[in-house]
């Protein structure tokens, strides 16, 4: 990727100045005294990108926050919704689920440019490598654990209480259908050539669709390399861009897929065993199965959207550029694990 060009950061800090003199609360009549340092780029993913800063301010009192902003790429791989991501924060600070608190959103990119939302900084580390390695078996089997405990904590709160009404809503019945036909509608939107597999793959889901056992929030990206740690301890899930309502088992299918998941020192299994200890609420094998076999989907068709995106000259990051050949793999797993009635007339 190409660094940022000459001016950008001056141009964003001016942007972002503005921005805070307009939302800070109890310093608007003293504009003078916000004072931005250390904005600097981060490593955000693929979906948008991310700033790092220091914020000052006083109010009476004087006032420091650290913070992230993540401001929404001109494209990338995923079609995802700032404004949905950021009310969810805001509903789940507090929850017990451990997030990091949403401060501010540009929603229409009026000051920053580009839809953006600022929160507070939280410490820890996303090396999801240095997880992997053998030394760390220890501190990623606690970690698994943890997130099975995160995984019953967000699944078991009230969505009425949260107030999630800017979620769509389903039903226990349609869950699996409407992600099977929004999934669905990305392939056809992105795909650039005939995947004879993915469209087979579509009519085994909707044939196979499950109901769920209760309908929760869905992280949507839901696993290892999503969250902040310090030790055996994680501080925030990240990456809320997929969150929805529907079936949590899709959480708990996505966290172990085989590219990022913790099985090596945490058997799904054992997780499911915690997960049902602490929610209350069984997993059944096949639903299980079912979205193991759309996680396979669904991360082919991010892989489209995002060769798309550079194809159609919508982004510049060469990240993007070759996406496309991931998704035979993805596919060929997606063959591997569907049972054998599955691939009969």
């Amino acid at each position: 990727m190409s660094a940022s060009p000459p001016g950008a950061i001056e141009n964003l800090l001016a942007r972002l100045q503005g921005f805070l003199e307009a939302n800070l609360e109890g310093a608007r009549d003293i504009r003078r005294d916000i004072r931005i340092d250390n904005l600097a780029p981060i490593t955000a993913g693929n979906a948008r990108q991310a700033w790092e800063f220091d914020v000052r301010w006083h109010d009476g009192e004087q006032r420091k926050v650290s913070c992230v902003m993540l401001r929404k790429a001109e494209a990338g791989q995923l079609e995802s919704d700032l404004v949905a991501e950021f009310r969810t924060l805001s509903a789940l600070w507090g929850s017990g689920v451990p997030v990091a608190r949403a401060l501010w959103i540009d929603s229409e990119g009026r000051w920053l440019e580009r839809p953006s939302f600022i929160m507070e900084k939280v410490s820890g580390a996303t090396d999801f490598f240095a997880l992997l390695k053998p030394e760390a078996a220890e501190r990623s089997r606690a970690l698994a654990q943890q997130l099975a405990a995160i995984a019953a904590r967000l699944h078991t709160l009230d969505c009425k209480k949260l107030a999630l009404d800017f979620l769509p809503a389903t039903t226990p019945e349609t869950a699996a259908a409407e992600q099977i036909s929004y999934w669905e509608s990305l392939f056809l939107k992105h795909r650039m050539e005939p995947h004879p597999v993915m469209v087979a793959a579509f009519i085994w889901l909707k044939e196979h669709r499950p109901i769920a056992r209760r309908i929760s929030i869905v992280h949507g990206d839901f696993r290892f390399g999503n969250f902040l740690y310090e030790g055996d301890r994680i501080n925030a899930m990240l990456d809320w861009e997929m969150v929805h309502l529907g079936d949590p088992v899709e959480d708990i299918a996505w966290a172990y897929r085989s590219l990022w998941g913790p099985q090596a020192f945490l058997s799904l299994d054992e997780f499911v065993t915690r997960y049902t200890e602490l929610s209350g609420t069984p997993v059944d094998s096949e639903t299980l199965r079912f979205y193991r076999l759309l996680g396979e989907v669904k991360h082919s068709i991010i892989s489209l959207t995002g060769a798309r995106s550079f194809m159609d000259r919508r982004t510049r990051n060469l990240f993007l550029a070759d996406r496309a050949s991931t998704i035979t793999s993805y596919l060929m797993q997606f063959m591997d694990w569907l049972p054998e009635q599955g691939t009969g007339d």
